[in-house]
């Protein structure tokens, strides 16, 4: 096996979306509680009150799941040091931010925090909103204050930008952001599904789940609560997370293929717009034929 197509892994989350993810697939366009695919993925999502403890985690098109044949021959596909997902939202999401990989291994026992870059493939007017970095820094208490009053300074205090199809925008761990309504974005990330929520006011959300269960005296440790300025593109410091282009081949280590656009073969295997691919490592030269446009994502370092 040269490299392997991926069933779609829709997963539940608190907030509505998704319609753009049917559109790229050619499906009825639904915007509801699946506003996520989540593409080449070993990760469960957590999801608070659900379960489902094989949510997020995707599956060969053999029906075997991901991460147990990566269990079976990790030589062969080596490591899955990135998470690719298909994030459409049709609402805004929440204030909130991820911890870095030192916090997350002293806290929730994990190898990965959720440094994450947002890449813009579609939206639904010409252009969508998000919000990333603090204008100006904040004292530890008025943050901590501000989310206590679910004040609206949370979302205010942040820089606001105005992307379009192409953009990519970095979010390194610990930067407070927050994603607008209207982008279908392929977010590249760590593999791991840590967000600490800021804002519930407004969603379906419980204060108590907002944390992670570390309580907020521990979690504003993982928030970066100087200024930050934010730029469109991805920066040197994004290749020791992960690395994306437009390559149809393999990296050498485990990478996930997306078609963005087009109709055509990739190893002898119908691919189109929406289909996605799971490259091992050891994957050789893999031809391939028609008018298609790639995305080709894999890990850091």
């Amino acid at each position: 096996m040269t490299l392997a197509r991926v069933h779609p892994t829709r997963v539940y989350r608190f907030y509505r979306g998704g319609a753009l993810i049917d559109r790229l697939r050619g499906a009825a366009e639904d915007d509801g509680q699946f506003p996520e695919d989540w593409v080449g993925s070993i990760v469960p999502a957590n999801n608070p009150g659900r379960d489902e403890p094989l949510a997020g985690l995707s599956r060969l098109e053999d029906g075997r799941l991901l991460r147990d044949a990566v269990a079976e021959d990790p030589g062969f596909w080596g490591t899955p040091d990135v998470l690719v997902k298909l994030l459409d939202p049709a609402q805004r999401l929440p204030v909130h931010a991820h911890p870095d990989r030192p916090f997350a291994r002293m806290h929730f026992g994990s190898a990965y925090g959720k440094t994450e870059a947002w890449m813009i493939v579609g939206t639904r007017d010409e252009t969508a909103d998000v919000w990333l970095g603090l204008r100006e820094p904040v004292a530890r208490d008025e943050y901590r204050s501000w989310i206590e009053r679910q004040d609206d300074a949370l979302l205010d205090s942040l820089h606001k930008l105005t992307v379009s199809a192409g953009d990519a925008i970095y979010v390194p761990a610990g930067v407070p952001h927050a994603i607008g309504a209207g982008a279908l974005m392929v977010e590249l990330q760590e593999p791991a599904d840590l967000s600490i929520v800021c804002e519930w006011r407004g969603f379906p959300i419980d204060p108590a789940d907002a944390h992670l269960g570390i309580g907020w005296d521990r979690a504003l440790d993982a928030f970066h609560l100087d200024a930050y300025e934010p730029f469109v593109g991805l920066p040197d410091d994004a290749a020791a997370f992960f690395h994306v282009d437009d390559r149809a081949e393999s990296a050498g280590r485990f990478a996930v293929l997306l078609v963005l656009e087009g109709d055509g073969e990739i190893d002898g295997q119908a691919a189109r717009a929406g289909d996605a691919f799971v490259v091992p490592a050891r994957a050789e030269w893999f031809a391939v034929d028609g008018d298609l446009r790639v995305m080709r994502c894999f890990g850091g370092g």
